[in-house]
Parts: C-alpha cells; sequence; structure tokens
C-alpha cells in the first residue's frame, strides 16, 4: 500500500513544455552484416547531423526492432542527452504503424519525421519554416525538392496554389541537387534532368510543388488528421501514396524546399565532394547498394518452399544463422568491391 504523499504532487512539480518543433527519426538495422556492414556509422552521422542542426528542437528516435549493438548506441546517445525521447520496440510495427503513433501523440507544434539515414545540412529548419510562413496552407514539407511524384500526376497542390494566387510554373533543378539526389541513390545522374512544379510566393519564397515521405514536417493540426494509415507491410508504397493523399483531401499543399538540405546516406557514410563546405564535422568514407527487399507473403514453387524452410530453421537455430550471415557478408563485400 501506499505510504505518504509523493513529493511530486506535493511540490506540484510542472510537466514539460515541448519546444516548437519534434522530430521523429525511424530507425531499422538488424543486423550489421552484408547490406548494413555500414550502417551503424550511418546512423552515427545521421544522429549528429539533426541534433546540430536543430538545437532548440526536440529528437524523438524509434527503434523498430534493431540489433543489440543500435540499441547500445541509442541508450548511450539517450543517456548523453542527444536524443530527448527513446522508444525501443521488440517488434517491426512498420513505417506507417510509426507514423500512426507519433502523428496522433507528439505534443510539438510541428511534427517531423525522418528516415534514420538522413544527413541533414546546416539551415534546413529555417528553410522549412520560410515555407511554411510564405504558403499558409502548407500541409507537409520537405526539405529537398521532390523528384519523384508519388501521386502519379493526379495531386491537385499545383492547381490549388494557382487558384490562391501564386505563381506556379516549372522548371529544372539546380546540378548540385541533381547530383545529391541521383548519388544520394546510387543511380548515375541522367543526362537530361527532370522537370519540378516550382511555385513562387509574393514575398518571393520558392517551393518545389510536392512533397517527399523519407523526410518532411507537418503542423500538429494537420498531423492530427492524417491517421490512421494502412499497415500491411514494414515498408509499403500504399502507405506513402496514402498519407499525400491524406494532405490533399484536407485541401492543404504538400511543398517542399526549392534547394536540397538534406542528403540521402542509405547504407555507406560516402559523402559527395560537393558538401564538403556545407557539412560540419562529418568525415567521409566507402560505398552504397539498393533497397532491402521485401519477403513474399507465402511460400509458392520449390525456391519458396525451400526458402521458407531455411528460414525456419535459422529461427530454431541460432548458430545456422550466424554461418549464413557469415557467407552472405562475404558474397556481399566481394559483389561490392570489399576486401
Amino acid at each position: 500500500m501506499r505510504q505518504g504523499i509523493s513529493p511530486a504532487k506535493r511540490a506540484g512539480l510542472p510537466a514539460h513544455v515541448p519546444a516548437e518543433v519534434g522530430m521523429v527519426s525511424l530507425v531499422f538495422i538488424p543486423s550489421l552484416v552484408g547490406f548494413y556492414a555500414q550502417s551503424l556509422e550511418v546512423l552515427g552521422l545521421h544522429l549528429d547531423s539533426l541534433r546540430r542542426t536543430l538545437p532548440t528542437g526536440e529528437i524523438l528516435v524509434w527503434d523498430n526492432g534493431s540489433c543489440p549493438q543500435v540499441v547500445e548506441l541509442l541508450q548511450q546517445r539517450f543517456r548523453q542527452g542527444q536524443i530527448d525521447y527513446l522508444v525501443l520496440s521488440q517488434h517491426n510495427v512498420g513505417k506507417a504503424g510509426v507514423l500512426n503513433w507519433i502523428l496522433s501523440a507528439l505534443p510539438h507544434r510541428y511534427i517531423g519525421f525522418s528516415d534514420g539515414d538522413i544527413l541533414f545540412l546546416k539551415g534546413w529548419w529555417s528553410a522549412v519554416q520560410e515555407v511554411f510562413r510564405a504558403f499558409p496552407k502548407a500541409g507537409m514539407v520537405s526539405p529537398a525538392p521532390a523528384f519523384f511524384d508519388v501521386l502519379r500526376g493526379k495531386s491537385t497542390t499545383a492547381s490549388l496554389l494557382q487558384e490562391a494566387g501564386f505563381r506556379v510554373y516549372t522548371d529544372t533543378p539546380t546540378a548540385r541537387d541533381v547530383q545529391l539526389y541521383y548519388q544520394g541513390l546510387g543511380h548515375q545522374v541522367p543526362e537530361q534532368p527532370p522537370i519540378l512544379p516550382l511555385a513562387q510566393a509574393p514575398d518571393g519564397t520558392l517551393a518545389c510543388a510536392r512533397s517527399g515521405h523519407h523526410v518532411f514536417v507537418m503542423p500538429r493540426e494537420v498531423a492530427r488528421q492524417i491517421p490512421p494509415l494502412p499497415v500491411d507491410r514494414a515498408l509499403s508504397r500504399d502507405s506513402d501514396r496514402v498519407l499525400h493523399e491524406r494532405v490533399e483531401q484536407l485541401e492543404y499543399w504538400q511543398l517542399s524546399t526549392a534547394r536540397s538540405f538534406v542528403y540521402h546516406l542509405g547504407n555507406t557514410v560516402t559523402l559527395p565532394d560537393l558538401l564538403a563546405t556545407e557539412v560540419e564535422g562529418e568525415e567521409s568514407a566507402p560505398p552504397r547498394s539498393p533497397a532491402r527487399p521485401r519477403p513474399k507473403d507465402a511460400p509458392t514453387g520449390l525456391k519458396g518452399v525451400l526458402r521458407e524452410g531455411l528460414r525456419r530453421a535459422m529461427v530454431r537455430f541460432p548458430r545456422l544463422r550466424k554461418n549464413v550471415e557469415r557467407v552472405y557478408d562475404a558474397l556481399f563485400r566481394l559483389l561490392y568491391g570489399e576486401v
């Protein structure tokens, strides 16, 4: 039974007042071999850049069931005060599942989201704030022009901006931003740069009339109206599409800064040479690779049955899994030139 009165109740201990912006970093690093060999270093660069470029904001890291080494790093950063809130999940609830939690619950005036492999460049938050100030119906703003059209030509943002009296036109991005985008994805820079929809506010502020879903910021009143997003897989193009659709169904605009203020590290810590003067405190290192494939829902055919049998065996026998990981790591290094 309770004895006495809680000192917190007697002293009237005040509740914490959140900062203006809360940024959520989503982390999932199941191992540190093969594709994920450099992911611990990538995560360190990501967190360092976010903390350094958002000194007055608050950072929440949601770990979606990573390996023990990653959890240890996050707990260390939390104890050092570099992370304000830390959620450690035993289960991978999916990106959409995390968004459903944070968009519904975070108390900050602005709620941001980032994948755990994004490098933030100085000035990104002030640039995002400038877009919010110049475009009053901005419901989702990314700190880099969105090269990929998630809604495949069905977006209403450009037409809504025109109706509101903003100048809307198309133009090519700068050579810098083109290189950052394609190098971050591990692709060759195309000979013909993409055409982007741009909008200009009366005060001259420029914005791209699209947004990305790998890193973005929303006003709290918009974020509260987005969930529930569909959750069927850890990563899903359908839930990404629904996120963008919900913003526009609420008659808000999805926008991004006209200049890139982030860089997609992916699974390596190599930085483009052109970022040397823009990144404070980072050092560069080695190469990259494509996204992790999702397993099929149910095995079909001989290959599928054998794959499922091996997967179950690795669950039952951890030593077998370790041996398979060693072989996978060796093959990955052979394929991508690491000795």
